[in-house]
């Protein structure tokens, strides 16, 4: 079984020896620091235990499970805090490992990659041909992810306040974050902008800013800009503390690269980077997280005949 939980959702998946997915599940956020315990808990308990209902099998049944997660391994004590919650869980036996970590993994099994996973946080993270792990940010809200969902989002507050206020000229931009809001008055949303699922809420507004750079509204694309400006800084830091000597591979994945000019526009300003070549993910976060499972019970040749079977091609 392999978990990706997110500071937006959580997906479960439940692959057979034989590589085929028998059971799904999803559910809300597991970002424990921006959670309470128990919707911690209630979130990771609908996904798993959804995947297994479909999958018409017994908790006891899972050979071997992986757990990713954000913030471990970045905050002291998390791990700790959070892993006698999954033990509730009563799965035989699991390891518990960054959300990026699995993401990592599904994008590039067997071989070095990178990955950038932009969604309400943002980080980058590779591993060289020795799987040998190195990370640049998702350091939290407060002190980095840098080019994120709530990044963006928070950029796109700070200007709405600021034509709401009368410091700058009002334009559509605020008509629009007052619609997607729903609410007449900007200041209404102050509460929703305090509290545990104060990141989530802001990192929505990032959708406000990618509709209104299709319709050209000042200030969108600047704002786009700066994430964009952001997250190539962090993927350029790669090559001091990776000391890469070739082309290596980067997937860019979460919803903020959902946005059409997010997307394009980084990848245009990437091709320049002679040492990364965009490549698509050969998996989703949640496969990832189930090979990294898998690698813990199956020998090397059983895991590259279970690759295989998921559609994968050893070279």
């Amino acid at each position: 079984m392999g978990v990706d939980g997110g500071g937006s959702k959580t997906l479960a998946i439940i692959l057979s020896e034989d590589g085929k997915e028998v059971g799904f599940g999803i559910s809300g956020s597991v970002d424990v620091l921006n959670e309470t315990k128990e919707e911690f808990k209630n979130h990771l308990f609908s996904a798993v235990h959804e995947a297994l209902r479909k999958a018409d099998l017994n908790v006891k049944s899972i050979s071997f499970a992986c757990f990713g997660m954000p913030a471990v391994g970045d905050v002291e004590g998390i791990e700790e805090e959070i892993t006698p919650l999954i033990k509730e869980l009563n799965v035989p036996n699991f390891i518990v490992v960054n959300d990026v970590r699995a993401a990592l993994e599904g994008a590039f099994p067997f071989k070095q990659g990178a990955i950038l996973l932009a969604g309400t946080g943002a980080m980058v993270m590779a591993k060289d041909e020795n799987e040998m792990v190195f990370r640049v940010d998702g350091w939290g809200e407060n002190v980095g992810d840098l080019g994120s969902g709530y990044f963006i989002g928070q950029l796109a507050l700070r200007e709405a306040f600021e034509e709401y206020d009368g410091r700058s000229e009002q334009t559509p931009f605020l008509k629009k974050v007052k619609e997607f809001a729903g609410v007449s008055d900007l200041k209404k949303i102050l509460l929703n902008c305090k509290g545990s699922n104060v990141r989530r809420y802001i990192a929505s507004f990032s959708k406000v800013v990618c509709e209104a750079e299709k319709s050209n509204i000042y200030p969108a694309r600047e704002i786009l800009n700066e994430a964009i400006k952001e997250l190539l800084k962090s993927v350029k830091a790669l090559k001091n503390i990776m000391k890469v000597e070739k082309s290596i591979p980067l997937s860019v994945v979460g919803g903020v690269f959902n946005c059409d000019y997010m997307k394009k526009e980084f990848e245009k300003r990437l091709d320049g980077v002679e040492w990364i070549k965009v490549s698509e993910k050969e998996f989703s976060p949640h496969v990832g997280a189930a090979l990294m499972a898998a690698k813990r019970i199956l020998n090397k040749n059983e895991m590259e005949e279970l690759y295989q079977r998921l559609g994968g091609k050893v070279k």
